[in-house]
């Protein structure tokens, strides 16, 4: 079951860690990237991000974090290492929390808008800051979540050793 642990533990800080950072590319340089471009083409440019991001890459990115901290905190209770089991649970609780519901709540909302809409060239500023404001608002929230869940799984990590 040791083998389990540890792989759990690798794979899940290895998604933690990739999603953390994905989410704080996209807020301290891709939308400050495209909020200097015309309004025209950020928008252009993040629907195209959006057709296109759901890869097998991307999904362990974003999916993987919460069921590997969660399978690592079931085996950790399996052999015993109580506090390590708490950490992992506690990651993968946050994760879901700050991450999969915030995505699911408002940042997949404000992307269907955003396709959905159709400005006019004098609209697409206003169309623009309307979107970007508030999705990069939340997405800092994802990224403190997932680095958060990346920390409690690592501290998790360190406990296993130590217990």
């Amino acid at each position: 079951m040791l083998p389990m642990l540890m792989a759990a533990f690798a794979l899940g800080l290895l998604a933690a860690a990739w999603s953390a950072g994905f989410f704080w590319s996209w807020s301290f340089t891709v939308m400050p990237g495209f909020g200097a471009a015309p309004a025209e083409a950020a928008i252009a440019a993040m629907r195209a991000v959006n057709a296109g991001i759901r890869t097998p890459g991307f999904l362990f990115v974003f999916l993987g974090p919460a069921p590997l901290a969660l399978l690592a905190g079931v085996l950790a209770f399996a052999m015993g290492l109580r506090t390590a089991a708490l950490l992992a649970l506690l990651a993968a609780a946050i994760y879901v929390a700050g991450v999969l519901v915030v995505t699911f709540a408002v940042n997949l909302p404000l992307n269907a808008g955003l396709d959905a809409a159709r400005p006019t060239p004098g609209e697409a500023d206003a169309v623009w800051r309307a979107y970007a404001a508030p999705w990069t608002a939340w997405n800092h929230l994802r990224t403190a979540a997932a680095t958060a869940a990346f920390l409690a799984l690592a501290a998790a990590a360190v406990q296993a050793v130590r217990e």
